[in-house]
């Protein structure tokens, strides 16, 4: 019965069983490698959105202080802070985004990278003050300037 089975020309040949062994572990690996990567995707996006969060309220800590320190000045007063800023957040560039209070909304502070966007509300600032202005990470620093005088308050990012 043994002879039988070792003379049997009618199996696979040993090339055939070569290459399907070979796509046999390619498919296991490609498993293993895809599972690992897109564990290490989810925790780059988690990384990103909570150092998205920090670096606006930094900002918006910032810009508060800024706001509270001229709106108690009875003079006309310039303020004028330059902050370092990461080239990349969870492994990625971003945008700083400063936007004006509006009558439907307050003023905030927008994040904007990879598939996120974080937005920090300046809930001091009211809608007597004109505030704009962009960044992107790859400057790696951002100037923040506020200007109060008699004819009004202007806010911007640089």
């Amino acid at each position: 019965m043994v002879r039988k089975f070792i003379d049997d020309d009618n199996a696979v040949n040993i090339e055939l069983g070569y290459i399907l062994n070979l796509l046999l572990v390619m498919i296991f690996m490609a498993s293993f490698t895809g599972a690992f990567y897109v564990r290490a995707e989810h925790s780059s996006q988690q990384a990103m959105y909570t150092e998205f969060s920090e670096l606006g309220s930094e900002i918006g800590r910032d810009i508060t202080n800024m706001y509270i320190t001229s709106a108690n000045s009875p003079n006309n007063i310039t303020i004028y802070m330059e902050r370092d800023i990461p080239l990349t957040l969870g492994g990625k560039g971003y945008s700083i985004i400063l936007k004006d209070a509006t009558s439907e909304s307050m003023a905030s502070v927008n994040i904007e990278g990879g598939n996120y966007e974080v937005i920090t509300i300046l809930n001091s600032i009211d809608t007597n003050v004109n505030a704009k202005g962009l960044v992107y990470s790859g400057s790696g620093e951002m100037n923040i300037k506020m200007i109060k005088n008699n004819s009004g308050a202007w806010l911007w990012i640089e």
